[in-house]
């Protein structure tokens, strides 16, 4: 049976929920955040598409999610519904025009709803190398005084360190702006068999809170994964933070391919690797069930068949160094839904 049309975005939300929480994981992983994520969630809703929801999760401690919600195209002239937006309507007036343009840049918010947090929004630009667009995000957003930071940073940043996005978190103690990218290959490997070859490189970038115990952890993540990000706080003064974010990235696994990743391949050592070090605990197995990718047919506008797709999809194992000590691990999920092409 088919569909009458692509289904409500917020249904849609629902149903990846559900799908991913069935079976006990939503109390095990999730906690109770759902009810306050689902009505941020409907707050970044602009236009009619159905933005990707990153569902960002301890590994140790109480459960709960953190929501980032991301969009990777909006029309020109989209408006937030009244109450919706956060107060960024600019932002994606901006983006809007952006997208228009063919760019293939995503934007979106951030909420802490572990905590309950549901007013300040942190926001996001995955700019890839389009760096032109730093500063004129950065302009919509009312902080067009700190592009000059973020790109001096990213100047500085060494081969294999390319940035790739910005973020802005204004609920956070210090105002942090966040610059992180993709880790390339050679030099992820390069950085696993050396860790001094890792100092050098955090000297340069101008980051100085690490220590041998942080670089030789690091080593260990990163000669794991296939994968990775790295992350770095930019304060108001223009100064890094203490803080580095390693993100051990799923992306090239596949939903059916899951359940093998993490019983005996590489996200079952990384796992397992963290839990040694007291950074998690026996949760993380539970989430290879979260993993699904189905699709439902649907009758367009013009009465033709089309097929619309709902996926849940392991993103990364994230573990922050503050001031050199590793905190407790945290895991993404990625929730998107729309049409299937043919």
């Amino acid at each position: 049976m088919s569909l009458a049309g692509k289904p409500p975005q917020m249904a849609v939300f629902d149903a990846l929920y559900s799908l991913s929480a069935g079976d006990g994981r939503g109390e095990a992983l999730f906690g109770d955040s759902f009810g306050i994520a689902r009505g941020v969630y409907e707050r970044t809703l602009i236009g009619d598409g159905y933005p990707a929801a990153y569902i960002e999760f301890p590994l140790l401690g109480s459960p709960g999610f953190d929501l980032l919600s991301v969009h990777s195209t909006v029309r020109p002239g989209s408006r937030f519904a009244p109450g919706a937006g956060f107060g960024y309507q600019s932002m994606f007036d901006w983006f809007s025009d952006v997208c228009e343009k063919g760019s293939n840049a995503s934007c979106g918010f951030e909420l802490d709803t572990s905590v309950g947090e549901t007013e300040r929004a942190g926001v996001y630009l995955q700019y890839r190398r389009h760096t032109e667009l730093v500063a004129p995000f950065l302009e919509s957003i009312g902080e067009g005084a700190r592009a000059e930071s973020f790109l001096a940073v990213a100047d500085r940043m060494p081969e294999g360190w390319p940035p790739a996005y910005v973020g802005l978190f204004p609920g956070r103690a210090g105002s942090p702006l966040r610059i992180g990218g993709y880790m390339g290959h050679a030099t992820q490997k390069a950085c696993a068999e050396d860790p001094a070859l890792l100092a050098a490189q955090f000297d340069r970038i101008g980051f100085a809170a690490y220590d041998g115990e942080m670089l030789s952890r690091c080593g260990a993540l990163l000669s794991l994964a296939p994968s990775a990000d790295f992350q770095f706080d930019i304060m108001p003064d223009g100064a890094l933070g203490d803080v580095f974010g390693l993100s051990l990235s799923f992306n090239e696994t596949k939903p059916r391919e899951v359940r093998a990743c993490m019983e005996s391949g590489y996200g079952a050592q990384i796992c397992r690797t963290m839990q040694e070090w007291g950074l998690a605990d026996e949760r993380w197995r539970l989430i290879a069930g979260a993993a699904f990718g189905k699709h439902v047919p649907f009758i367009r506008e013009d009465g033709s068949e089309g097929r619309f797709g709902l996926c849940c999809m392991l993103n990364y194992a994230k573990v922050k160094f503050a001031g050199a000590v590793a905190q407790p691990a945290k895991f993404y999920l990625t929730l998107s839904a729309g049409e299937v092409e043919a």
